[in-house]
């Protein structure tokens, strides 16, 4: 009853204020939001003062009606830009024009350290961070991301292997490890991912991230130094690369169609002896066998690989709402292989929404990735089968019942490949979806912090299917067929709260950010896989499974549980804009490693110094910018594999296995473990320079660096007689890479109206590779690494201490009249009688030349003029080589002999060599590969039609290669082994987009 009458006695007071509120004077605002580099208008942006607001229209312009009078901040915000305001001062009765010209905020560091827990301003980096925006990716049939900054980041060297859908991989700065894995780790909107294997059968066969649409990307950034990298903690001991989404800008909704086509044919395959080089071959080495030649003249490698066609097509429904913003993509991707039966398809999905709510307190963010692609591969080995099947048989022989030429049964010959590819099957589909809630929460009672929360997911779904038929010749052999299933699943699910705070200091001139953050992410994976060999049947084929009591069964699955839990914080200091000091420790606890040696703790620092903030440099006009950065960083490596501290027990394998009573008896073995196994780290030092002159139309950056990595992981063989089997896992040595970075960006000519205009850019990097030391509680004093096809049990690469790892261990070949001598090399030592050779290579052995180049530059020009553009893209690695193994293999007389009834065909060096048994180990097969590249080359032409952009485009991607390497390419495997890869294609595409 009290309340009742405190209520009612207070409405005489209301009635009496609500008539002198409604009669406070007003004005009215309008104006127009502009972009401040275009100067094109913006739509959707926010206006407000006080609590008033509004909404910029089509044109950009805006109005606000009834703005209370007297002086107030007027602010203009819209998302991708950086916000504005202004002190205004508004009359009763009058209207005020207010513009805003409101700058774009490149996604550059201060975003990307947003999605790594914190906020920092583009211009006070302490590390060596280098950023590729969507105007400068690389263009063309593009169908992974990474393919996108191929040749433009100093540092960064991406390697492919050419399949449609093939899988890239990235090293930033060097390999930082020996056995466990260099790939960085990549973010995706804030999302760390797994580089999981996809539906391929190998890491280099399918790329795990096919699912993201690289025309859904607007910027990937690479965080080179470990200082920038180390709030990361474990998975960032080989840098990170971030990759941002595109977002929407304008007022929408708008739609945008893209569409594109392609051709792509072969442009170099193995270099092999001819029908007619063949017959003279065999009538000389083998008269014996010329009437076992038939009488065809058949290129193979014409039969395998044909031109291939793609096409793409994407559409993006995107828009800006006054508090919202929006953008949902759908894609379509289907492109065959330049050989036979390999194949992807793609159908790629992404949403991204952004909503803030209460009085733009919170800012809640979801983005969710996902597709499905389907995968043909080359099914069995048509490509060594196209090098080795004779070159005088046909293809097809209606007596077989396969209806295909092949050799008889008996003995070790080459297959039709024709037969393979047609008659097998391989193929997989993946499904992955990648998706994650951001939530930032600005604290109203004390706005400099703010509460951040991510979470994600992460879940892929891989099958893959092989059939191989029982009537196949090589199966007729041995095997008698295969059929093989697996499903593999992977679930990954990530959880991280921080706070964030950011402000002046009180006590001290500068500003500080601090934070502050727990991260869990765990990891679950299944892979149930079934294999039958002696097929009874090939009726069902690929449909189905028969057996019978000839059939052997192998059933097997593994299931595989991780967890990472990190503690984190950040500080930076700014003050002035010229001293920049900033720090990070996070502490990592791994399921990987066995108890006590869990947890890693990983520190950095940084300092820079703006020097031209100075004010003695202030008025040296051509000095743009010219910052000195100085860090030190410790990460760690934990991505090696799992339960490798606990003792695994194998079954009946060559390894475990007792010969006794006069045959090998099945037993069960544990493998040997060492349950000290621990964190690999690398300790990196780097100084750096970033510069810019003229106003910005020249600016770059200088790096010199060294990562040195301790407690390298690597497999090492068991000392016989420990009841185990053979090999361990282990932490072995110490390795170091230092290196120099240059890059340049230039605008040699700005257009104006209707002008010239060209960019330029120009990276140079060197890095070199060192192996420091082997374990000395080791028994060895080098690894022998890269094994190799042809013989048995060879390597030809070893991990020694003084060398880079991965150099090539081979006898040094001995010339006679410029010609190689078979089995002839020349002695490491000359023995007491001062033979200058030495026959066979079996002391002789020494590291020679490494597969890392030495230079790696990069060069992209574009030019505008009127509606048109043109740009291209050179590449070039100087000093790494190649151990051609196709040619080391095939490249002798071995089976063209009397008594070998199944001659095969051989590589063309043999016509050089004329070797009559193979030479592995000679460094005569150790080739330069040193190449200049044009990537791509891209014509566009923009222009309005119905009152709507349009631009159209034509790209030739591998438009020519220059190098002295025989081989198929000399970008061969990532760690310089030639071992007939898949070629590589020369594509022509067009395409064409529209904006509604």
């Amino acid at each position: 009853m009290r309340r009742l009458r405190c209520i009612v006695g207070a409405l005489p007071a209301v009635l009496w204020i609500a008539p002198l509120l409604a009669q406070q004077p007003t004005g009215t605002i309008r104006g127009r939001v502009t972009d401040a580099t275009t100067q094109q208008p913006l739509a959707g942006a926010t206006i407000s003062i006080g609590t008033h607001r509004a909404l910029s229209q089509g044109d950009g312009r805006y109005v606000v009606a009834a703005a209370p009078a007297g002086t107030d901040s007027m602010r203009a915000r819209l998302i991708g830009y950086a916000r504005a305001a202004q002190q205004v001062t508004v009359a009763g009765g009058d209207t005020l024009v207010v513009d805003f010209a409101l700058a774009a905020q490149a996604v550059s560091l201060s975003e990307i350290v947003v999605t790594g827990y914190g906020t920092q301003q583009a211009g006070n980096i302490t590390g060596a961070v280098t950023q590729v925006s969507a105007a400068d990716f690389n263009t063309g049939r593009i169908i992974t991301p990474q393919a996108l900054i191929q040749g433009k980041v100093a540092g960064v060297q991406v390697v492919d292997n050419n399949q449609p859908g093939g899988a890239l991989k990235i090293r930033i700065r060097g390999a930082t490890s020996v056995n466990a894995s260099s790939d960085p780790l990549y973010v995706i909107d804030g999302m760390p991912v797994t580089s999981v294997l996809s539906a391929g059968q190998d890491t280099l066969s399918r790329d795990p991230f096919n699912f993201i649409n690289p025309g859904d990307i607007e910027s990937i950034t690479v965080l080179k130094d470990a200082s920038a990298a180390a709030i990361y903690g474990a998975n960032a001991a080989n840098g990170v690369v971030l990759i941002t989404t595109k977002k929407s800008r304008q007022h929408g909704p708008e739609i945008e169609y893209t569409t594109s086509v392609s051709s792509s044919s072969v442009t170099r395959v193995p270099s092999v002896l001819d029908a007619d080089q063949f017959r003279a071959a065999v009538a000389a080495q083998a008269p014996t066998r010329t009437a076992s030649l038939g009488s065809a003249n058949t290129n193979w490698f014409d039969l395998i690989d044909h031109k291939a066609f793609g096409q793409q097509h994407d559409l993006v429904v995107s828009g800006v709402g006054q508090n919202s913003n929006y953008r949902f993509s759908v894609g379509y991707l289907n492109q065959d292989g330049i050989i036979r039966t390999s194949s992807t398809e793609r159908l790629s999905l992404g949403v991204s929404y952004q909503q803030i709510l209460l009085n733009d307190n919170l800012d809640i963010k979801t983005n969710l990735r996902g597709s499905r692609s389907s995968e043909e591969f080359q099914a069995g080995d048509a490509l060594g089968n196209a090098v080795a099947m004779a070159p005088t048989q046909p293809v097809y022989d209606p007596t077989n019942a396969t209806g295909y030429f092949d050799w008889p049964t008996t003995g070790a010959s080459a297959s039709n490949p024709v037969a393979s590819l047609n008659r097998s099957v391989s193929q997989g589909s993946t499904w992955r979806s990648v998706g994650n809630l951001q939530g930032a929460y600005h604290l109203p009672f004390l706005r400099s912090l703010t509460a951040n929360a991510n979470l994600g997911y992460d879940l892929t779904q891989a099958n893959t299917e092989t059939f191989i038929p029982n009537d196949l010749a090589a199966q007729i052999r041995q095997g008698q067929g295969l059929l093989s299933f697996s499903n593999r699943n992977q679930s990954s699910l990530v959880s991280e709260w921080y706070l964030n705070y950011s402000a002046p200091i009180i006590a001290v001139p500068g500003n500080i950010d601090l934070t502050a953050g727990y991260s869990y992410s765990t990891s679950h994976a299944e892979n149930p896989y079934f294999q039958e060999t002696r097929l009874p049947t090939n009726l069902l084929g690929i449909n189905g499974v028969v057996v019978d009591s000839t059939s052997v069964v192998q059933n097997s699955n593994y299931v595989v549980d991780y967890k990472l839990i990190s503690f984190f914080g950040r500080f930076n200091y700014n003050l002035n804009d010229r001293y920049l000091l900033a720090g990070s420790l996070r502490r990592d606890g791994s399921s990987r490693f066995g108890p006590g040696h869990q947890w890693g703790t990983f520190p950095s620092v940084s300092v820079a110094w703006r020097i031209s903030q100075e004010p003695f440099l202030r008025t040296v006009t051509a000095l743009s910018d010219l910052k000195i950065r100085a860090s030190w960083a410790k990460t760690g490596n934990q991505a090696f594999g799992d339960y490798l501290q606990y003792p695994t027990y194998t079954f009946s394998n060559g390894q475990a296995q007792y010969y006794f009573g006069g045959q090998f008896i099945p037993t069960i073995r544990p493998g040997a473990v060492d349950p000290d196994i621990h964190w690999e780290s690398t300790k990196s030092y780097n100084v750096g320079v970033d510069y810019a002159l003229f106003g910005q139309r020249i600016s770059g950056a200088i790096d010199w660096y060294t990562k040195n990595t301790s407690d390298l992981i690597f497999t090492v063989p068991v000392a016989a007689g420990t009841n185990f089997t053979n090999l361990l896992t282990t932490n072995v040595g110490t390795m170091r890479n230092r290196g120099i970075e240059f890059s340049l960006s230039a605008k040699i000519l700005e257009a104006r109206a209707e002008g010239l205009g060209w960019t330029a850019d120009f990276t140079v990097s060197h890095n070199g590779n060192e192996l420091l030391s082997i374990n000395p509680n080791q028994s060895v004093s080098l690894i022998n690494v890269g094994g190799i096809g042809g013989g048995t049990g060879n390597t030809i690469q070893v991990l020694k201490p003084g060398e880079p790892i991965y150099s090539f261990l081979v006898c040094q070949q001995f010339y006679q009249n410029g010609k190689p001598v078979q089995n002839t090399y020349v002695p490491l030592v000359q023995n007491a009688a001062g033979d200058s050779t030495v026959q066979g290579c079996t002391n002789d052995l020494r590291p020679f030349h490494s597969p890392w180049p030495t230079v790696e530059l990069g060069h992209t020009s574009y030019f505008t003029f009127r509606n048109f553009d043109l740009g291209f893209t050179l590449r070039a690695q100087l000093g790494n080589y190649v151990y051609n193994n196709v040619a080391a293999s095939n490249g002798s007389y071995q089976n063209i002999t009397s008594s070998n009834v199944t001659p095969t065909n051989m590589d063309a060096s043999v016509l050089t060599t004329g070797f009559t048994a193979p030479q592995y180990l000679s460094d005569y097969y150790v080739r330069k590969a040193s190449f200049l590249r044009m990537d791509n080359i891209t014509l566009g032409y923009a222009f309005q039609y119905g009152g709507r952009p349009w631009r159209a485009y034509a790209t030739v991607q591998n438009a020519f290669t220059i190098t002295g390497y025989d081989g198929v390419d000399p970008t061969a495997g990532l760690n310089g082994i030639d071992n007939n890869i898949y070629p590589r294609s020369r594509t022509f595409s067009g395409g064409l987009s529209v904006r509604f």
